[in-house]
């Protein structure tokens, strides 16, 4: 009952870094929209556009909340990243983040988002270093070239 008006830190996203291109060329100016919401909490977004050479960055975010202390509480973040471009949106990432501590796995793909628009959007999973038998998911048109295991593709239309 004590850690119910305990605060802790929580963090919501490692940094995002990433590139926006379409048949192989950078685009300028592409608006990315990040959002962040924790355990059926109220949504974080920040925006940024892509420079010159593609290119985008987004800072780590990290909150403190007393929600972990619940004794009913599943922590988790939901984590949607989402490029503008032609009235068009292309999902960059979506995951449900679990916990409420840092992920290196997580770190690691969301350092290297590699985005070709004319990519089609698929479900893959990574490697979960902490529980071998458990694996990360996440849904994306960028793709990797190591620990990634793509699993379904979809059409434009989803």
């Amino acid at each position: 009952m004590f850690g119910l008006f305990k605060k802790f830190d929580v963090n919501l996203c490692p940094e995002v870094k990433g590139q926006i291109l379409l048949e192989g060329k950078p685009v300028a100016g592409i608006k990315i929209t990040r959002s962040l919401t924790f355990i059926e909490g109220k949504a974080q977004v920040d925006c940024v556009s892509s420079d010159d050479n593609g290119l985008f960055n987004l800072p780590e975010v990290n909150i403190r909340s007393s929600k972990p202390g619940s004794m009913f509480s599943v922590e988790h973040t939901r984590q949607d990243i989402v490029a503008e471009y032609n009235d068009q949106k292309y999902r960059l990432w979506t995951s449900i983040y679990p916990g409420i501590g840092k992920s290196p796995e997580y770190a690691k793909k969301l350092a290297s988002l590699n985005c070709e628009l004319t990519s089609k959007l698929a479900k893959f999973e990574f490697k979960n270093d902490k529980n071998p038998n458990r694996d990360y998911y996440a849904t994306s048109i960028c793709r990797w070239d190591d620990d990634y295991k793509l699993f379904e593709e979809f059409d434009r239309s989803n």
